[in-house]
């Protein structure tokens, strides 16, 4: 997916930092398209734009491209399919 399953945590981190969405997201929904078109990693794209650079810093970017957050509810999910230890 060249990591654009994070592209919803980027926005929301830009959010949280005070952006408004509409301008969160003028910045990166073009950055996913180029991302997918080009297949270029969508993080290396965002590490290239000082709009977003100017806004979240590299730790930001980690906790928004950490995948632990899609996995934290696993273990509940498992438990209500019937499928748990």
């Amino acid at each position: 997916t060249f990591g654009l399953i994070y592209s919803q945590r980027v926005l929301l981190s830009l959010i949280n930092k005070g952006m408004v969405r509409e301008q969160a997201y003028d910045l990166v929904q073009p950055k996913a398209m180029e991302s997918w078109e080009t297949k270029t990693p969508f993080r290396e794209l965002l590490e290239q734009d000082s709009q977003i650079t100017d806004v979240l810093s590299k730790e930001d970017l980690d906790k928004a491209f950490d995948p632990k957050h899609h996995l934290n509810q696993v273990d509940t999910i498992f438990e209500r399919a019937g499928l748990a230890d």
